[in-house]
This record gives C-alpha cells, structure tokens and sequence, in this order.
C-alpha cells in the first residue's frame, strides 16, 4: 500500500486490520463497513491516498451533512479510522480528519409524552394483553412491563431486555436497577446478551420510580435465593432471549405502536 494507490485498497486493509485486532465487537465492526461502503467509498473510489486532503474530507462531510447529521457523522468516524491506520503505516504523513470543520448538530427539541398519551399507550396495550384469544399461546404481560420499565428508566429497549435477576436491587431503602448489558441480533446467529450496553461507559444503576417490582409474573413466582442472578428478568417462552423487535411488533398490533 502507497500514496499512490487507491482508496478502495485502503478500505480492503483497515476491514482486514479490524478482524486481526479483534477490539471491537461485530455489533460495531459490522455498521462500520456498512457506512464506508455505502457513506463513504462512493465519493472516494476514484481517488489516490495521495489526493486526500483536508479540503477534499471537509467538503465531502459538509455535502453529506446536508442530507443527514447523523449519515455525516458516521461517515466522519471510518473515514477518520482509515486514513488513521494509512497514518500508523505511514502511507500518508498526517491524517487530514484531524483538521476539517466540526460538524454542527442541528437544533432538536426531544420528544416527551404527555400523561394523555402514557395513558392511551397503557390503555391500548392492556386491550391488547386482555383480548379474547381464539388460537395461539395467551400474552404473558411481559409488553406492558417492559413498556413500563422504559418509561421509569429511560433505557433503550436492547437495554431493558438485557436486565438480569442479579441486577435488581429491590431490598435497598431506594431500590435500583443496574443497566449493564443489552440485547444483540445478527444475522444468521440466535439473539444473544451482550456484557455491556451500547458503550462499556453506558453501565449505569438507576432508581426507577417504580410502585411494585417490574418482573414477568413467573420470575416473581420462584424463590430469589435459588434462582440464578444471570437469569433475565424477560424472557420468551422457552427461556431464551428476546430479540429487540418481538416487543415492537406487539407494540404495533395494540395500536400504541409510537411508544414502544
């Protein structure tokens, strides 16, 4: 690899880098060559190392920022990681990324539910727990648990399925919930848990406002003392994980499909 080649066998190197390293999860490693080869490789393709400067990124950033904040802000992080190892190789002297504008998020007012509408979702999603059931297993309660420990915790769904038995404090003089992992889906392997949530600085404790203890209503049934602390709080039918998009479906059926 030289200044001379082109971008495309740097793309092809950094790919081949990442596995050899093995730092980052395929969780990560997967969006990261889906947002070069789809953000990135089609503005670069044609062009040398060589030609890539801090003029070239900065205009490519700021056309992409037009369309999205958030496709220019994840094209900036594998593009900045590229030409970061052409740096340590010392294909180029200096990794132009250090040196182009700052991105400038867009001003955003976050969305908050109102209590009409935290009431409309739990209104909706208990029509749908408690409807005549013609075929098929019963809902087990779990939606509108899982519903509601989002709503007290503020944590992403992946987050919330993710809790364990071991995680819950609920024996403290404020009882709490320690988010410290979350739920991931690949494609081709089952669901599984991840030991730590979106990032490894996301491990948090929280204390919910919670009036009763959030479980499925079979975990509340067994003796905490010999039950397992990795066992999840929520769990299919055959104790296996939820995947992030079992509850979301359900969330759509009941009509209340915005909150969940």
């Amino acid at each position: 690899m030289t200044a001379n080649g082109p971008f495309p066998a740097l793309v092809s190197y950094w790919l081949e880098d990442m596995d050899l390293e093995y730092r980052i999860s395929r969780t990560t490693r997967l969006p990261y060559e889906r947002n070069m080869r789809t953000l990135v490789l089609p503005f670069f393709k044609d062009v040398a190392l060589r030609e890539i400067g801090v003029a070239r990124c900065d205009h490519f950033l700021k056309q992409l920022a037009k369309q999205s904040y958030n496709r220019a802000r994840q094209a900036r992080v594998v593009l900045r990681l590229a030409l970061a190892l052409a740096v340590r190789h010392e294909v180029l002297p200096r990794n132009p990324m250090d040196h182009v504008s700052r991105l400038r998020r867009p001003a955003r007012t976050p969305d908050i539910f109102s209590w009409d509408e935290l009431k409309a979702i739990r209104v909706g999603i208990s029509a749908w727990e408690h409807r005549p059931i013609k075929a098929g297993p019963r809902p087990d309660g779990q939606l509108g648990q899982i519903v509601e420990v989002m709503f007290g915790t503020s944590a992403r769904i992946g987050e919330v399925l993710a809790i364990r038995l071991g995680d819950l404090d609920l024996g403290a003089p404020i009882p709490s919930v320690r988010i410290s992992g979350t739920i991931v889906s690949r494609k081709g392997e089952p669901t599984d848990r991840q030991d730590h949530p979106k990032t490894s600085h996301s491990v948090r404790r929280v204390a919910p406002p919670w009036v009763r203890a959030p479980c499925h209503p079979c975990t509340l049934g067994e003796d905490p003392i010999h039950t397992p602390g990795h066992a999840a709080v929520f769990h299919s039918r055959r104790d296996t994980a939820h995947d992030e998009q079992h509850p979301q479906t359900a969330s759509r059926r009941d009509g209340a499909g915005r909150s969940a």
